[in-house]
């Protein structure tokens, strides 16, 4: 038995409250005569309940769902399982009780809109393989393709492959780690990125840092994971100045950043008197590329990222898609079309591009 059997099985026999109301509503067929099963394993998922047939999936979502990072995950999901041609229902517990007609009529909807695949092709294989479209010139079929100008994880490649896109990845820049000596305690520290707080991780003395202050949450969870206490954690660099300045005017901090750092944060805290002293623990070098052809879509994840592929080429007609607003501010300098994610992760820029070329 697999670990997801194992999983299924387990939920099975221990569901929550509202699963179980819900359970009593859809099992043997109770609802228009719709099988449903309950805690069944697809992938690397195990999705509350689901009528195979018409391809619904209902998740109901306990109050640890509304984090902003377990919402990520839930987008995530989703936009993961409907790429394998799952049509995802998703409710708060509350209202299975409150107003549980409301789920049945979107189930009921779903079941009226469903539209089956041709004869032969499955779902979560056609469509992972090509996504066709409409060209409005010649009405030629032919399929999206973006560039990542990062290497992407695995999870990260099958979230976009299974959205029908076609993409292209490599490392527009390359981070070289520096020796980082901390001989005296670091009571204030600011990180504006993972690279920065893995250079210190690497340093062969001994780490001795109290409060850290940081931007993104993957940041914030590579520095939590290593036992680090961390005080503040903003989007970007020119948020998490703001909230310094405003909490913490009268703090000296130490700032661990690259060799390419932006302004925005050190200048932000020079106007308004704050102490900084910065250390370089990591080197930004290009590793700029040639294409010759044109990708419909681009993802950036950081300044040095464009700059390093507008160095031999041009962006064009492509849509760009940036990590954040830092990014972006880079990105039209060279371009309009810019679409910045919602949260700074590179799983909400390839979110962005999937929702954009399959509207």
């Amino acid at each position: 038995m697999n670990k997801k059997t194992q999983i299924s099985r387990l939920l099975q026999k221990e569901p929550t409250t509202a699963e179980a109301a819900l359970w009593k509503l859809l099992r043997n067929r109770n609802f228009d005569n719709l099988k449903f099963r309950r805690q069944h394993p697809i992938k690397e998922y195990v999705v509350d309940f689901i009528n195979i047939e018409y391809q619904i999936v209902i998740e109901l979502d306990g109050k640890y769902h509304n984090s902003d990072i377990q919402k990520e995950k839930d987008q995530l999901r989703d936009l993961h399982l409907e790429t394998l041609g799952y049509k995802v229902l998703r409710f708060k517990n509350d209202v299975v009780f409150d107003n549980h007609k409301l789920i049945l009529q979107s189930i009921k909807k779903s079941v009226e809109e469903f539209l089956p695949l041709p004869q032969g092709e499955g779902r979560g294989e056609g469509i992972a393989k090509k996504h066709l479209i409409k060209d409005n010139e010649d009405n030629k079929e032919e399929g999206y393709t973006i560039l990542s100008t990062k290497k992407l994880s695995v999870a990260q490649k099958e979230l976009i492959l299974n959205s029908g896109l076609g993409f292209v990845e490599y490392d527009a820049i390359k981070i070289e780690l520096l020796e980082v000596e901390m001989n005296d305690e670091v009571r204030h520290a600011i990180f504006t990125s993972k690279n920065a707080v893995k250079a210190v991780l690497n340093t062969t003395s001994q780490l001795n840092i109290k409060n850290c202050y940081c931007v993104g949450d993957n940041t914030k969870k590579l520095l939590v994971d290593h036992g680090q206490n961390v005080i503040e954690t903003a989007q970007n660099a020119s948020d998490l100045a703001k909230i310094i300045v405003e909490n913490y005017k009268n703090t000296s901090f130490q700032f661990f950043c690259g060799n390419l750092r932006r302004n925005e944060l050190p200048d932000i805290l020079k106007q308004h008197s704050v102490k900084l002293k910065e250390q370089i623990v990591y080197n930004t070098h290009m590793n700029s590329r040639i294409f010759d052809r044109v990708f419909d879509g681009i993802l950036f994840f950081s300044p040095s990222g464009i700059q390093s592929y507008v160095a031999k080429n041009r962006i064009g007609d492509s849509i760009t898609f940036c990590i954040g607003n830092t990014t972006a501010s880079e990105a039209i300098n060279y371009t309009d079309t810019v679409r910045v994610a919602n949260k700074p992760t590179v799983e909400n820029v390839i979110i962005q591009a999937i929702k954009y070329f399959k509207k």
